[in-house]
């Protein structure tokens, strides 16, 4: 028997007895298109929000931005590369530079800065094409083609397929992936190599015309080359979602139900979420899965709720997914299967020879699916992509993957993870090596490894002789060059790192050594006074993390707005002695906050304008705090915005316990413009309000208009600005009332369904205040007694809100950040009220949790990284 015969026998594909079609047989993607959209005119083939895309207008709009392209001198073997925002219109543009027969480079536009500039030049991108949102912000010498620029010039253009040759062995992509050298690296994949692919997978797992294929991954992940193709060659219908939408599983649980979603391809990290997301019944779903590794009990849960669970295997080197299995509920070994039509899968020793069943090997990937290899690294090439002697294609080529693996139920590949320190985390690749470099690079840092624990990276450290850990600047400095998920969430702090007998470092021993930041690495300084004794006890009995040095950081312990006021509290119950919470933006030690302890009352800053986060040389953001809400709340957004953001909060007046509140909302706005206009700023101000302190910043835009200075940014955090009802009298007020008592009782009714235990909790708590206040009101209890400067200084806005007419505005548009998650009703869910206010218009956001959590853990991430990108663009203006 030959080798080829033991091989064909090994690796059988799950479609045909040879698994072997003919590749010269196989059309171009643009091709297959075509001919589905001649099929299927008017058919829906995109679904983005309200907006339903037809074949005919898909394929329409993508010749017609072709040929366009042309124009802007965009020619066959051009690389382009592609940021823009999720919409038809980024397909259309895909689509567009494969016909014009160029090659495109996507860029998801929320991906650091610094990366994408080094994409864009290693890749040598002659263009990019972005929009307006994004315009001048990428350092490139590509020539920038505007996306609202090519939707008002494509309409002009004849919608005829452009004349252009293409060949199968043209590259359609390159996508960029991390790299062990410090630097990312650009796979090049065919058209040969993707349709192949595509081919492969409408066989297995299999897709027809009446399929609806949700598509959620960034175009920057290979795996949505499945989403947005695949059904595009059969007739059936793609599902696009948003950015916001695609991180939020409970809404992307919604659109597999109301769309009728019948095909969904995610991660192992992402389905976990999506079976948290009160997936009660069983759906007609086929489940696609892959990027990390699948476990069994999550094999088990997921066959519980879908028609059916397909595990895919592959590296972007060899075209999305190489190998795939249907998981049945007996299975005893999760496997990823077996090759697709047209590919291989070996397993190999170090000699490159093939080991038997049941051996551990390393995984090597051959067939028309291998990629071109990587863009300018040809000694990586070699190491990696080499000449494959099993296959019975000429020519053929097979890729080192790295994985290691074994064969098992007569031919199905187990993987077992990786040989080399290339991980995933929440199903992005990530070369260990490239953080690495990224940290080493860092003040302080002599040497660095980096491992995966539980979905994350923890950072292993070796200082610098008497630097210190700076380890926020450290995570703010790889946040300017790194993806999110490639920053190292904790750090441990060693004298030396363990070697193993042949002097290389030893990362088990490593692992086995690492604690967690807050339990083994701080530097300990005890504590020397009786303040510092007090402030220690008093930290950790509301921190709960071990011990705590007059050195540690209570923001990196773990600290938050709700602790700080707790020990706040307790430090002014045992000594008397009032602080300040703001205080903690710069007395943010033990030794720091006993220092403050020691002034005397008149030298305590209870300044209206806090410093958040002073330091940066963007424009700063002012922002004013809600009832019961304090400044500290801000910390969570400053921490996660761009590390040159100021941050600045206002605090009322009266926190002292001395000074009185202010009586009417307008003093209250006019004194923190004295307080902003006391610093030097530039003039053209950023303002923005939290719930009540919304209004507070809208009074602030008016106020500082008529002063003659520039508003260019008013941001609403939930901010509800309806208060007509303030004003109403008699029959009128009695008559609104009622109206509104049906709408509401419908709403609360919805709510119960979408969010039961929050809407109960909510619904509770107003009971228990409105039969207090009634109580009060008819002599059943006494007024609830409470001297706290806070209870008095809420107490005075609520009247001064009462108080306030609200009147227009054209300082300037509004940004509205609306809740996805409202648990009390309101007459205008839409605008919340500011319609009839501002003149110049609402930018309505949407973002996640409900009118408490958005501005907390986990949801704040995402609201800062919002709220960055708009501060940047209006101060730009």
């Amino acid at each position: 028997m030959s080798e080829r015969q033991v091989t064909h026998e090994r690796n059988p594909t799950p479609t045909s007895e040879t698994r072997i079609s003919n590749p010269l047989d196989l059309r171009s993607l643009q091709e297959l298109i075509h001919e589905k959209a001649l099929l299927y005119p008017d058919k829906s083939a995109l679904r983005f929000r309200d907006h339903v895309i037809t074949y005919h207008k898909l394929n329409n709009s993508a010749n017609q931005f072709a040929r366009l392209l042309a124009d802007y001198g965009i020619h066959k073997g051009a690389i382009v590369g592609l940021a823009v925002d999720r919409s038809p219109e980024m397909l259309y543009c895909m689509l567009a530079i494969v016909k014009a027969g160029a090659t495109y480079l996507p860029l998801d536009p929320e991906y650091p800065q610094a990366r994408i500039e080094f994409m864009l030049q290693d890749a040598g991108a002659a263009y990019l094409i972005t929009s307006e949102k994004y315009s001048g912000r990428f350092q490139t010498k590509a020539r920038e083609i505007l996306m609202e620029d090519l939707q008002r010039q494509a309409p002009q253009y004849d919608v005829a397929p452009p004349d252009v040759a293409i060949t199968m062995q043209d590259v359609v992509y390159v996508l960029y992936t991390s790299g062990s050298t410090g630097q990312p690296k650009g796979v090049q994949i065919t058209q040969l190599g993707l349709v192949n692919f595509l081919i492969g997978m409408l066989k297995e797992p299999g897709l027809d015309q009446h399929d609806k294929v949700l598509a959620l991954t960034t175009i920057s992940f290979d795996i949505s080359g499945l989403e947005l193709y695949l059904p595009l060659l059969v007739g059936a219908e793609v599902i696009l979602t948003d950015v916001q939408t695609s991180r939020d599983t409970r809404h992307l649980m919604e659109i597999v139900r109301q769309q009728g979603v019948t095909v969904m391809q995610a991660t192992p990290a992402t389905w976990r979420m999506m079976l948290e997301s009160a997936w009660e019944d069983r759906l007609p779903l086929k489940a696609l899965i892959g990027g990390e590794a699948l476990s069994k009990k999550l094999a088990e849960r997921l066959l519980e709720k879908c028609d059916g669970l397909w595990n895919m295997y592959g590296p972007t080197e060899t075209t999305v997914w190489a190998t795939l299995k249907k998981i049945r509920i007996d299975d005893e070994i999760i496997t990823v299967g077996r090759p697709i039509e047209n590919m291989f899968a070996y397993i190999l020793d170090n000699q490159l020879r093939k080991v038997p069943d049941g051996t551990v090997g390393e995984i090597f990937i051959g067939g028309v699916g291998v990629g071109v290899g990587y863009l300018n690294r040809p000694e990586l090439n070699e190491e990696r992509f080499m000449s494959d002697p099993f296959s019975p294609l000429p020519g053929a080529r097979m890729y080192k993957t790295g994985d290691l693996g074994r064969i098992v139920n007569g031919g199905e590949i187990q993987c077992l993870g990786r040989m080399d320190h290339q991980v995933k985390i929440r199903g992005y690749r990530i070369e260990l090596g490239e953080v690495e470099h990224a940290l080493g690079k860092q003040t302080g840092i002599k040497d660095v490894v980096v491992l995966p624990k539980d979905e994350r990276l923890i950072a292993y450290v070796v200082q610098e002789n008497g630097a210190p850990a700076n380890f926020s600047a450290w995570q703010q400095a790889l946040k300017t060059s790194l993806p999110e998920y490639m920053v190292p969430s904790n750090f441990v702090l060693l004298p030396r790192f363990p070697l193993s007998p042949n002097g290389k470092v030893d990362r088990n021993a490593l692992e086995a050594m690492g604690q967690e930041i807050e339990k083994a690495n701080r530097v300990y300084t005890a504590p020397r006074s009786e303040q510092e004794k007090l402030i220690v006890k008093i930290w950790g009995d509301y921190l709960y993390v071990g011990k705590i040095g007059i050195k540690d950081d209570f923001f990196e312990l773990g600290g938050t707005s709700i602790v700080a006021m707790q020990i706040m509290a307790r430090i002014e119950k045992e000594t008397g002695k009032r602080l300040p919470l703001a205080s903690l933006f710069t007395a943010n030690t033990v030794e720091k906050l006993a220092t403050e302890m020691e002034l005397d009352d008149q030298s305590i800053s209870w300044d209206l304008l806090v410093p958040v986060k002073p330091t940066g040389t963007k424009p700063p953001i002012f922002i004013v705090n809600g009832l019961d809400m304090n400044v500290l709340f801000f910390n969570n957004i400053a921490r996660n915005m761009d590390p040159d953001q100021p941050v600045y909060g206002f605090q009322p007046r009266g926190l002292n316990g001395v000074d009185e509140p202010f009586e009417t909302l307008e003093d209250m706005a006019a004194e923190y413009i004295a307080a902003l206009l006391e610093r030097d700023f530039p003039d053209g101000y950023a303002l923005a309000g939290y719930s009540y302190g919304g209004v507070v910043a809208y009074e602030m835009s008016r106020q500082l208009q008529a002063m003659g200075k520039k508003v260019k940014m008013l941001a609403m955090f939930d901010t509800y600005a309806y208060n007509k009802g303030h004003f109403e009298m008699g029959m009128p007020k009695y008559i609104r009332k009622i109206k509104r008592q049906f709408p509401k009782f419908l709403f609360i009714t919805q709510s119960l369904i979408r969010h039961p235990k929050e809407t109960l909790d909510y619904q509770q708590a107003f009971f228990v205040r409105k039969y207090n206040e009634l109580a009060v009101y008819i002599g059943l209890q006494r007024p609830p007694e409470s001297d706290s400067a806070e209870d008095k200084i809420n107490e005075k806005y609520e009247a001064a809100y009462r108080k306030y007419h609200m009147q227009t505005s054209d300082a300037c548009a509004i940004d509205l950040f609306r809740v996805d998650t409202r648990l009390y009703y309101l007459d205008d869910p839409l605008y919340l009220g500011w319609k009839p206010y501002a003149l110049k218009g609402i930018n309505v956001h949407d973002v996640k949790g409900d009118h408490k959590t958005f501005l907390m853990p986990p949801n704040d991430k995402d609201f800062a990284i919002l709220l960055q990108q708009l501060v940047d663009e209006r101060m730009k203006a």
